[in-house]
């Protein structure tokens, strides 16, 4: 006999460990509020669970004093009860798969009980010292209320929910603050509560409560998230109209500075055209017209500078012999060099080729080795290569005077310029020209003792 009962405890304690493993696992699982709230609710009730006969939450809101009714489930009267207990008792639905298939959502549309229990509104402050629902938020204990008759250290707008039997108070809580109360009892089965019964439900509660708070965290780190990619939207929306005001700048400075140079050309032109006109004296005519041809060839240098900045990217790949072009180049400013008495060397091996367009080389290498003449007097410009696979470094080293640590950032920007002639566009293209052949270029400078350029372009 004594064996019997033991082995009848044991019996008991296993199903109670298993209905808390499962009801607590899968109440855990969700971060949706309503659904933890639902299967909590449903452990507490389902006839393959704790079977008690109701269960209720009420949430507490501590800035207005005000307990509500968030959400119940259960039978009014005994007729609804009866009729719930029968579609139960042909129902072989195990506890896992009464979880997932959730009581308190699926029936709380037929049932008067959840409405009755979302219309409650209690002001704290109005109720006694006495009152279960206030000892309950302020002294953060469950009670067990056995065989209660009448409702009278309850709420007044718990009446309409009330039914004689033992009644279960307990506090919903987190670890940062209570949240409410729930709320059980056996108003049809009129079967006491047992002590294993309320253990199990204070410790279904905590899990709520834990689970709730774990849904809080989630729904403040998912409105962040949602905020921060709102602001990622923002800032993408802010850069791109950045961008496209940036470039109708370029435009506008660029239209500006061709403008004014187009129409000095033009306006020379036109007045000694108009003068030849006029003019029957030979030698003024030719005179005119020498001036009339050099305008025009400042014309076709600003148009080729236009045609440079507008198409950057190559049309015609081949792979170029750096040291004749660089040669070529280097002959272009031999007057200058020896005027303002320039040592000019190279050091570029015969047959190193890089792949790029010819002409747009030639245009790299000129603007380059023609900044470094205007730069220098009585000093040295010295070319010279480094390998580094896949890319071959031209150095372009003058002994000028340099570019100030202020401007140095600037000088690849379109129509940044320290001279007072010149469109401010040289190193911009040459820039964008070795960048669009795969390659980078590299400055350095050092006020009062010259500049490097170092052109990494691809063997």
């Amino acid at each position: 006999m004594i064996m019997e009962t033991f082995e009848e405890k044991c019996r008991l304690l296993n199903y109670e460990l298993y209905l808390l493993h499962t009801i607590s696992k899968s109440i855990k699982e969700s971060l949706d509020e309503n659904r933890i709230l639902s299967v909590m609710l449903t452990g507490l009730t389902a006839n393959v669970a704790l079977g008690l006969s109701r269960a209720a939450v009420f949430y507490y809101n501590k800035e207005k004093s005000v307990i509500y009714g968030k959400n119940g489930i259960g039978p009014c009267s005994k007729e609804e009860a009866g009729k719930i207990w029968k579609d139960l008792g042909s129902n072989s639905m195990s506890l896992e798969t009464y979880l997932v298939h959730n009581r308190a959502e699926n029936e709380e549309k037929d049932q008067e009980y959840p409405s009755r229990v979302r219309k409650v509104v209690i002001n704290m402050e109005e109720l006694p010292p006495e009152n279960y629902f206030r000892r309950v938020i302020e002294e953060k204990r469950l009670f067990h209320l056995k065989s209660l008759e009448s409702p009278e250290d309850l709420p007044g707008e718990i009446k309409d929910l009330f039914a004689p039997s033992d009644v279960i108070i307990l506090p919903l809580s987190t670890a940062k603050n209570m949240r409410g109360i729930i709320m059980a009892d056996n108003a049809f089965h009129r079967k006491e509560i047992d002590e294993s019964t309320v253990l199990l439900i204070f410790l279904i509660a905590i899990q709520a409560g834990l689970a709730l708070e774990n849904s809080s965290n989630y729904g403040i780190i998912r409105k962040q998230l949602e905020e921060m990619k709102e602001l990622k939207n923002t800032m993408e929306s802010l850069q791109e109209e950045l961008v496209q005001k940036e470039k109708l700048s370029t435009v506008g400075k660029m239209a500006s500075y061709f403008i004014h140079e187009i129409k000095n050309p033009l306006v020379t032109i036109g007045g000694f055209a108009r003068h030849i006109s006029d003019s029957e004296d030979l030698r003024t005519v030719k005179r005119d017209a020498g001036i009339i041809f050099k305008e025009i060839q400042k014309l076709e240098q600003i148009l080729g500078k236009i045609s440079n900045f507008t198409f950057l990217s190559p049309s015609r790949v081949e792979k170029v012999n750096l040291l004749e072009t660089i040669k070529e180049v280097a002959e272009f400013f031999g007057l200058e060099c020896s005027r303002k008495k320039i040592d000019i060397s190279i050091d570029i091996p015969e047959n190193l080729k890089v792949t790029a367009e010819k002409v747009q080389m030639t245009e790299v290498f000129f603007n380059i080795i023609s900044n470094a003449v205007e730069n220098t007097s009585n000093g040295k410009i010295h070319v010279s290569s480094e390998i580094n696979p896949p890319f071959v470094s031209v150095r372009i080293r003058d002994t000028g005077k340099g570019i100030p640590e202020s401007s140095l950032s600037m000088v690849t920007e379109p129509f940044f310029s320290t001279k007072s002639e010149g469109f401010g566009l040289g190193m911009y293209i040459v820039k964008n020209i070795i960048e669009n052949n795969g390659g980078r270029l590299e400055i350095s400078s050092v006020e009062g003792e010259g500049t490097e350029v170092r052109a990494n372009l691809v063997i």
